[in-house]
């Protein structure tokens, strides 16, 4: 292997970690970014549970004031039995009174099951609530173990980074412009092993010309097929 294949090589190598630190790097951030999402689709969800109670609520409300109209009519009515003098009208009082009171019961009811539904709104608002608070103290947590492991990879990256540049200053300007034209088009891979005559990065066949190219020059050798730049893996060829 050439010196300059062999500087690219470990400069590939480099990239590469690189490339998985940063990722790292990313995805750790990501971890914060799902927690806090999950959180506030949560206080959306709560939100609209206290939405629903204040609608409820005003039902309930409603519900209260028919019943107490009622029950008003009703000891009105009370009251006119005492002063009524024919049987005809004691008694059309009498059956008007027993049908507000049939609508008492039924108003009563109603407000019975609405009351129900109330306060299990309620226990999903509190029960959504203690949630929150736990997930929150959740994120606080795992935002400190993030901001460790972020310095962690930080000082990783740049000391990568570092070890990459002392392999570019080692490098002619021509043969850096190569490589990252390759890394550009190349899907990051542009140095790669030729293993029983076979390029390991399109895996077309070379010519013997490209193998002897390989064994006895000093430059950069190309495959002819996907133009990256190649070297003798003699641990298998």
């Amino acid at each position: 292997m050439s010196e300059k294949t062999d500087a690219l090589c470990r400069l590939q190598s480099l990239d590469t970690k690189l490339k998985i630190v940063e990722g790292d790097k990313l995805y750790r951030n990501y971890d914060v970014q799902k927690k806090q999402n999950h959180i506030q689709q949560k206080k959306g969800e709560l939100s609209k549970i206290s939405e629903e109670i204040k609608t409820f609520y005003k039902k309930i409300s409603s519900k209260e004031l028919d019943l107490k109209s009622l029950e008003a009519d009703i000891g009105k009515l009370r009251l006119q039995m005492n002063q009524i003098k024919t049987n005809k009208e004691f008694g059309a009082t009498k059956l008007e009174i027993g049908g507000k009171e049939a609508n008492k019961s039924v108003i009563e009811d109603e407000i019975l099951k609405l009351m129900t539904v109330y306060e299990e709104m309620q226990q999903r608002h509190k029960t959504s609530e203690k949630e929150i608070k736990q997930e929150e103290l959740q994120l606080e947590e795992l935002k400190k173990k993030v901001d460790v492991d972020l310095k962690t990879l930080e000082n990783e990256i740049d000391e990568l980074k570092k070890k990459r540049a002392g392999y570019e200053a080692g490098l002619d300007k021509d043969v850096l412009q190569q490589y990252q034209r390759l890394v550009s088009h190349k899907d990051a891979v542009a140095v790669v092993g030729v293993v029983n005559k076979v390029c390991q990065g399109c895996y077309m066949s070379i010519t013997s010309q490209t193998l002897n190219k390989l064994m006895t020059d000093r430059d950069l050798t190309f495959c002819h097929s996907c133009g990256r730049i190649l070297y003798l893996d003699n641990g298998k060829e």
